[in-house]
């Protein structure tokens, strides 16, 4: 032993001994306060996994609800599912809520009452608190259902953020709004919409057909459209008369 180490751990005997008089002063001042965080802390904790527990139940719940209820529709019984629907519009967790709406909606437009339909659609729509694409596909469906008695230019304006070449509901909103712009007697601005939705092979075969048939009526060039073997529109357009404006097909 050098005559150094009997120094070095006197020395260390006294720091321990200093750090636990320093620990046990912060313990005397802050022990309390301490105690209480930890217990705060687990506290909201496992309150915060009892809510996630209950909402998982409550979505699961509420999906075999909506479950049941649009079988019992399917099958005509719409007696029985209407205070289901009428629970989960009111209550339901999340999206279940917009979606109990949406089928009241169809419910309503069902039996022939449009305007209840379309103000539950609307309701939905707008309602922030659910999902944008929720949302959308509401806002849709209210517009495909009005737009025979909508003016047109309320269906190009509600449908003005739908109908852009991307989004996801560009084909059925461009179409739509294509044939406001035809009633509305301005063919010129359909003819881009049109001829968008007959390039986007995105989009399914059946709409890309009924907006190339309507494109090549109002006199658009076979080939800006991209058909596969089309020709020219100047043979095929001439011969075609322009298709009335009607709302698009399912």
């Amino acid at each position: 032993m050098t005559p150094h180490e009997p120094d070095e751990a006197f020395l260390r005997e006294v720091d321990e001994g200093v750090r636990r008089d320093q620990v046990a002063t912060l313990w005397d001042r802050y022990g309390i306060a301490i105690i209480a965080a930890v217990v705060l802390f687990l506290g909201a904790v496992g309150g915060w996994l009892w809510w996630q527990d209950s909402q998982a139940k409550a979505r699961a719940t509420a999906g075999e609800d909506l479950t049941q209820a649009m079988s019992k529709l399917e099958v005509g019984d719409a007696a029985a599912a209407r205070p289901v629907l009428d629970r989960l519009a009111k209550d339901g967790p999340g999206g279940y809520r917009g979606l109990a709406q949406m089928m009241q909606a169809a419910d309503a437009a069902g039996a022939g009452d449009n305007a209840k339909a379309m103000k539950l659609l609307d309701a939905v729509a707008v309602d922030g608190k659910l999902s944008q694409p929720l949302r959308d596909a509401a806002l849709i469906k209210s517009v495909r259902l009005g737009f025979d008695t909508l003016p047109p230019a309320a269906v190009i304006e509600r449908l003005k953020t739908l109908s852009v070449p991307g989004n996801a509901w560009f084909g059925i909103a461009g179409e739509m709004t294509a044939l406001a712009h035809l009633k509305a007697g301005k063919p010129d601005l359909a003819k881009p919409l049109l001829t968008a939705i007959v390039r986007d092979q995105s989009l399914p075969t059946s709409l890309r057909g009924r907006a190339a048939e309507l494109a090549l009526s109002l006199g658009v060039d076979a080939a800006s459209l991209k058909v596969p073997g089309a020709a020219s529109s100047d043979n095929t357009s001439a011969q075609t008369a322009p298709a009335p404006a009607a709302a698009p097909a399912e």
